[in-house]
This record gives C-alpha cells, sequence and structure tokens, in this order.
C-alpha cells in the first residue's frame, strides 16, 4: 500500500501518543476528524498499524530482562517449528524474532529472579541442544528510544526528548502493575474498560496512570508498526570498540542519535559497546550510513555486523500475568 505524506504524518502522531483523540490529531494536521479516522482505519486493516503498546521502565518494577541470540544449525523443519512454538508460548518472553546474519532467532526473556531465567535457559537448551549450534546471553541495563522522525523526513528533535529506560526510586503497587500490563498491550484501551479490568474506579485508575506518567514509569503510549509493510528494513548493528576515549563515545553518540531512522540503542551487559536499531528504506541508504559512520570513526570500531529483524513473533513490555 503506497503511503502518502498525511499517512505518515497520522502514524508519527499516534506513535508519538497512541492515547491521543482523533480530534486533537485531525485539529493539529488541519484535516477532517472523519477523514483522519477513515485513514487510521485503513493502515489497521492494510497490517501498518499492529496495535498500540505503552513504553514501561520496567527496571523500576525490579525486572530482569535477559537478551538470548540463538544460531540454529542441522535441524528439520518439525524441530525449528517446535523451538518456535514452545518460544511464543513463553509466557515471560517480551520479544522474540527471527533474524538473518550471525544469529537466527533473538530473544528477550524478563523475571523477577535471575534464577528463573537460568532454569528456563537450561531447559531450552536440553531440549533443543541438537539444533542450537551457538547462543549468546547478555543482561539489558538500558534503553534509549527516539521519536521515529524519518516517517515525515524530520531533522532529528532534540536528544532530551529521547526516552531512556533505566533505573528508577519510584516503587509501583499491585495496582499500578495491573494497569501497566494492560496497557502494555493495548495502549489506546479506555479508561472505563481499563477500571472493568482491574477492578477499580475511573478515578482511580486516572490517578494511578498520572502517577505512573509522573513518575516517569509510563515513558510513552506507542504504536506496533509492520516495517515491512511501511515499505523498510528493521536491522540491529552491533559496534565493537577499541581504543576510545569519553570523548569518542560523546561524539559517536551524537552522531547516531542525529540520524532520523535510528529507533532505539540498547546497552547489554556481555553485549556490544553500542546496538543501533535502525528502520532502512533502502539498501543504499544502509550502505551510504556504514560508509560514513566507518569514516568518521573506524579508528575506534573494532568490528561491527548487522542483523535483520525478518519476523517479530512477540512484542510487549511486560510479561503476561494471571488475570483469573
Amino acid at each position: 500500500m503506497p503511503l502518502d505524506l498525511l499517512d505518515r504524518k497520522l502514524l508519527y502522531e499516534l506513535d508519538s501518543n497512541s492515547r491521543k483523540p482523533i480530534n486533537q490529531i485531525a485539529k493539529k494536521l488541519r484535516i477532517n476528524r472523519t477523514v483522519a479516522a477513515y485513514r487510521i482505519d485503513r493502515l489497521k486493516k492494510e497490517g501498518i498499524i499492529k496495535g498500540t503498546y505503552t513504553q514501561i521502565n520496567n527496571f523500576s518494577l525490579k525486572y530482569y530482562s535477559f537478551r538470548m541470540f540463538i544460531k540454529l544449525g542441522n535441524f528439520t523443519e518439525d524441530k525449528e517449528s517446535s523451538l518456535i512454538n514452545n518460544l511464543v508460548k513463553e509466557k515471560k518472553l517480551l520479544w522474540l524474532a527471527r533474524v538473518l546474519g550471525k544469529w537466527d532467532i533473538d530473544l528477550i526473556y524478563m523475571t523477577k529472579s535471575i534464577f528463573e531465567f537460568d532454569t528456563f535457559q537450561k531447559n531450552l537448551l536440553l531440549k533443543y541442544n541438537d539444533i542450537i549450534e551457538e547462543y549468546q546471553t547478555a543482561l539489558l541495563t538500558k534503553i534509549n528510544d527516539y521519536p521515529k522522525d524519518y516517517l515525515i523526513n524530520k531533522e532529528r528533535t532534540p536528544l532530551s526528548l529521547k526516552k531512556s529506560i533505566k533505573e528508577s526510586s519510584f516503587e509501583p503497587d499491585g495496582l499500578h502493575e495491573k494497569i501497566l500490563f494492560y496497557l502494555s498491550e493495548n495502549a489506546s484501551m479506555n479508561i472505563i474498560h481499563l477500571g472493568q479490568k482491574v477492578g477499580a474506579s475511573t478515578n482511580t485508575v486516572k490517578k494511578k496512570m498520572k502517577e505512573l506518567i509522573r513518575n516517569k514509569i509510563i515513558l510513552a503510549f506507542r504504536l506496533f508498526i509492520d516495517t515491512n509493510k511501511l515499505g523498510y528494513q528493521y536491522y540491529k548493528l552491533h559496534l565493537t570498540l577499541r581504543h576510545y576515549r569519553e570523548k569518542d563515545l560523546y561524539e559517536l553518540t551524537s552522531f547516531l542519535e542525529s540520524k532520523n531512522f535510528m529507533i532505539s540503542t540498547d546497552h547489554y551487559l556481555g553485549g556490544e559497546h553500542f546496538e543501533i536499531e535502525l528502520h532502512i528504506a533502502t539498501e543504499k541508504e544502509y550502505i551510504d550510513f556504514i560508509s560514513e559512520l566507518m569514516k568518521r570513526y573506524g579508528k575506534i570500531i573494532k568490528d561491527h555486523y548487522v542483523i535483520k529483524f525478518y519476523k517479530e513473533l512477540t512484542y510487549r513490555y511486560l510479561p503476561v500475568i494471571d488475570t483469573a
């Protein structure tokens, strides 16, 4: 489906705040509300808008997020399907994707117990070690997310607008966590329905949501966009550095943040120095970016590799909870 500038502006506004009422979006874009509603509905029907989610500072909920890269080998289609199906059913997985490149599977497992992840990983390897040739485990320590400025060909907004996920002193209670869970799966859920789900009054839910936003537990309400249907490729670039100083890190970070197609940077204990997620329109755009990167910073880049996400199977910000 070819997208025009209005479609892109609608996606950009909704990705900035997916709870924003349609009439407010229409007013900002100076279009009729009916036109805005029709366009958004069409984007959903075409599968470009896959849903909405809440960007949550889950460090404040005392969770650990473990990333596993998996390389497969010597596998049958049945064995591969068995592995993927079991992973899809795993309630503690926040992210599961098929990738091309150095690895075949990328997953993130979230838990409040390190021992629980250790058990998960041991059981996974015990059952599938005949097809898992290699794996790498790392612990997430920080995420910086950025607006999808490439949607409207906008120069990168000031760096202060990036959404950083890191530790916070605020301690959410049980009701906060229930609200976060439902909003993590559907950021646009209306307040009345949300109150019914968590068993609280509308006013109480509003109050709790304001607390979560004020204390930067809720960072944003965003869109889950199918990048392939949008016409973009989803890459993750990994950089290993050498002989660098703090000044070099600052300059490299500033360079990367200036690129409007960079959507996030992740930091892992046990990962590479820089892990950068990109939405790229063309292969030439990626080649030009890498060429510029190496020309400017090749002296401190020891190695780099890229993986391409081609199938996103699981995407959420909190583990599935028992809502019975």
